[in-house]
């Protein structure tokens, strides 16, 4: 293996070896789950499962073990139920899902791919069903060097670093980070992916849905918190029982 990252390196830049790789294990996945008919035992899986039901999009090695979420990211990790290609329509009926969270994965894709994205959740969640976002807040990051940028330094671990170093490794990370948003971006994001409720909300605590704060305490030092909630249909904004049974079962 060494000595064929050599030959790749000699044939390639690290930026195109990277994107390569990540581009072949897209591929790679998406052939595997093709020919074993995955959307297939996805569907019936899902339909399966108890109401409410959630979903971990990107879960990595946090995912849950309870029969009312499901956990999916394009890499294995502990209770990760499906591996997908985040970058295609995703394997879920439409209106399948009552909350969707999702942290520090948004910033791997760019604006136009993340609003794609949003997109396909907004499809999936069920009307008044909500989307908690967790990625790295970039007008944080940017204060935080002009005002604070020894404390920047001192939380990348690296005193080596420079204050400009660390903002450049968030912004790109090793060519894995593709935007780093602010509130204002992240919202423009969802709204134009039909999300028309959007708020900040705050670490550990959702603004009107704490069932899907799954949110890991490694994160807060850098991270925006945001919830957004797909519209209730018209009939249902005038009924109020009706919205509220809604809200209660997410």
């Amino acid at each position: 293996m060494p000595t064929l990252r050599k030959i790749l390196l000699f044939l390639l830049s690290h930026r195109a070896l990277a994107i390569v790789r990540w581009d072949l294990h897209l591929l790679r996945l998406r052939i595997r789950n093709a020919i074993t008919l995955q959307n297939r035992r996805i569907w019936s899986y899902v339909a399966a499962r108890p109401s409410p039901l959630f979903l971990n999009l990107g879960s990595g090695p946090r995912g849950i073990d309870d029969a009312h979420w499901i956990n999916v990211d394009a890499y294995y990790g502990k209770h990760v139920h499906y591996l997908l290609d985040f970058t295609r329509k995703l394997p879920f009926a439409d209106q399948s899902f009552n909350g969707v969270f999702c942290e520090h994965v948004l910033e791997h894709f760019s604006f136009d791919c993340g609003e794609s994205l949003a997109r396909e959740v907004y499809r999936i969640l069920r009307p008044g069903g909500f989307f908690r976002i967790i990625v790295p807040d970039g007008e944080l990051i940017l204060r935080r060097y002009f005002e604070a940028p020894n404390e920047l330094i001192a939380w990348r671990g690296d005193s080596c670093l420079t204050a400009m170093q660390v903002v450049n490794s968030y912004f790109r990370q090793r060519y894995e980070h593709e935007f780093l948003h602010d509130f204002v971006a992240l919202e423009k994001l969802l709204r134009c992916a039909g999300f028309t409720t959007v708020s900040r909300a705050d670490f550990g605590r959702g603004v009107r849905c704490n069932s899907i704060v799954l949110d890991d305490p490694k994160y807060q030092w850098e991270s925006l918190y945001v919830e957004a909630q797909k519209q209730l249909p018209a009939n249902m904004t005038r009924d109020p029982e009706a919205s509220r049974a809604t809200l209660l079962a997410v």
